[in-house]
């Protein structure tokens, strides 16, 4: 079983296939943060399959890293500009709502969030 949207990520593991592949989307997604490389968004619906749902912090600091590698500027760059430490985008860290907009507003965006 692989996950749609990032078909390197998959698990022969059926007894524990939700729980094992969030983690291995947890972890790849943290290896693209630290590359400073994009991280590419669901393109899909969900399938019948197994759904794996990021937190909404996890899922913010997703779209703030990608709009910081839209610009072009590294999370160390970021990270002096706003006296923070480089790991505050990783995602163990606990996320400040706060300091993900002052982030995004470094290079000229805002977080904007809706309720639906």
């Amino acid at each position: 079983m692989h996950l749609t949207d990032w078909p390197e990520i998959s698990t022969s593991n059926a007894n524990h296939l939700e729980k094992s592949l969030g983690s291995a989307l947890r972890s790849e997604i943290q290896r693209k943060l630290q590359a400073g490389a994009p991280v590419p968004l669901p393109r899909t619906k969900p399938s019948n399959g197994v759904n794996i749902h990021l937190s909404t912090g996890e899922s913010l600091k997703v779209l703030v890293h990608n709009e910081i590698v839209k610009s072009r500027m590294t999370h160390e760059a970021l990270a002096k500009s706003l006296s923070i430490p480089a790991q505050a985008l990783d995602l163990e860290h606990p996320v400040d709502v706060d300091l993900l907009s002052s982030m995004v507003a470094v290079v000229g965006k805002r977080l904007v969030a809706y309720i639906s």
